[in-house]
């Protein structure tokens, strides 16, 4: 009996070419999911829109957030509350995040572009201030970023990140993004414009 052959070979090219093609099926696939969507119809609706569902809460963040402060790497304690009058672009990320990294570069330029204005950035991890601040340091990154302290208010709590909250100037949230997003695409810096 001869175990080597050309059957066995038929089936192991035949396995080896499945395993390369889901493989690249699965790129595809996460490539699409991170990157949003592709089609020029997509495109033309993938403007920042505030949910409905967002738009007739009309509780501020501010007066949920019970005690919950944030701390720069000086170990300077800043409460929320802090940015009320201000429009507050709120993420919450952190160093191993694939997602999280990505989206970095997107979130530098739109601070750059916004640092004059009334918008404030607070992104927040959850991570050791050596592993955040190392992170920072090594990308050269100058947006504000902040380690959280105490239990986060349900109403920024989410089960997974990247996670992007805009609130008003009253503090209520307008905006909820879940996910990697480009955020300085020209319909952001709109929007965030539109609330000062």
């Amino acid at each position: 009996m001869k175990f080597f052959n050309k059957y066995f070979f038929i089936g192991l090219g035949s396995g080896v070419l499945l395993i390369i093609g889901l493989i690249f099926l699965g790129g595809y696939l996460l490539t699409r999911t991170i990157d949003g969507p592709k089609s020029s119809q997509e495109k033309k609706d993938s403007g920042l829109k505030p949910p409905a569902s967002f738009t007739d809460q009309r509780v501020s963040l501010y007066e949920q957030s019970d005690g919950w402060s944030v701390r720069t790497f000086e170990g300077e304690e800043v409460e929320l509350s802090r940015y009320r009058g201000k429009v507050v672009f709120l993420n919450f990320w952190a160093t191993w995040c694939p997602p999280c990294v990505m989206e970095m570069p997107n979130i530098q330029n739109l601070y750059d572009s916004l640092k004059n204005e009334e918008v404030a950035f607070l992104l927040i991890s959850k991570e050791e201030k050596e592993t955040v601040q190392t992170f920072i340091e090594e990308k050269d990154y100058n947006f504000p970023v902040y380690l959280s302290k105490g239990k986060i208010p349900n109403a920024v709590r989410s089960n997974s990140i990247p996670a992007t909250y805009i609130l008003d100037r009253e503090g209520v949230i307008v905006f909820k993004h879940t996910g990697s997003a480009k955020w300085d695409d020209e319909s952001c810096s709109r929007f965030l414009r539109s609330l000062l």
